[in-house]
């Protein structure tokens, strides 16, 4: 890679949102080798960060995103059961930005669909998103969040704790409840989390 190191490459892709500034301020560096260093990074996160899965449009990483829209779902195969979350995000033309699935163990549908929410919420956080509409098929968990419905259950008011305050570092967020059918991606997602623990 000339006279910079891999690793001096990749602080400097996480420093700079503007490939052109970039270049231009960093003249031993090339579009090529910001290509190779991106395409190895987004490599490496799609089978090993945290056990997700995971599919990153490498343009729209360099860029700054304004909104978002993430669909979520949490599963369960026999509530307790096995159980997996799948997560897609959207920028605000409906342009798939990046899908998680993960194995979360033995678990029941109520906690599946917080555990997707958080995966969520923390993907909007890292994104810096200053608008995020988040869409679920769970009706409860969307009652809790606007308040309608009470926490009761201890298991779920740590996960709920621990959603409304990454939820609090969103500068606008709302959630909307969806027709399972409007929720197809982020279902399919919840059981390849977990297939993938076969």
């Amino acid at each position: 890679m000339g006279n910079i190191s891999a690793q001096e490459l990749a602080t400097l892709i996480s420093k700079y949102l503007d490939t052109e500034r970039l270049l231009k301020e960093n003249p031993s560096v090339t579009k090529e080798m910001i290509d190779a260093a991106l395409q190895e990074i987004s490599n490496s996160r799609k089978s090993t960060v945290d056990g997700f899965l995971s599919r990153r449009s490498i343009e729209h990483k360099q860029a700054r995103i304004s909104k978002l829209i993430i669909h979520t779902d949490g599963a369960s195969r026999g509530n307790p059961g096995k159980a997996g979350i799948g997560v897609a995000i959207y920028d605000k033309d409906y342009t798939l930005i990046e899908e998680l699935c993960k194995f979360i163990g033995e678990s029941t549908n109520n906690v599946a669909e917080y555990q997707a929410m958080i995966v969520a919420a923390q993907k909007a956080v890292d994104y810096n998103a200053a608008e995020v509409t988040f869409k679920t098929d769970s009706e409860l968990l969307v009652r809790q969040l606007k308040g309608i419905y009470r926490v009761k259950s201890l298991n779920i008011l740590s996960l709920y704790n621990k959603l409304t305050t990454l939820l609090n570092k969103i500068p606008a967020w709302k959630i909307q409840h969806v027709r399972r059918e409007e929720n197809v991606r982020a279902d399919a997602l919840a059981n390849q989390g977990i297939d993938s623990s076969a």
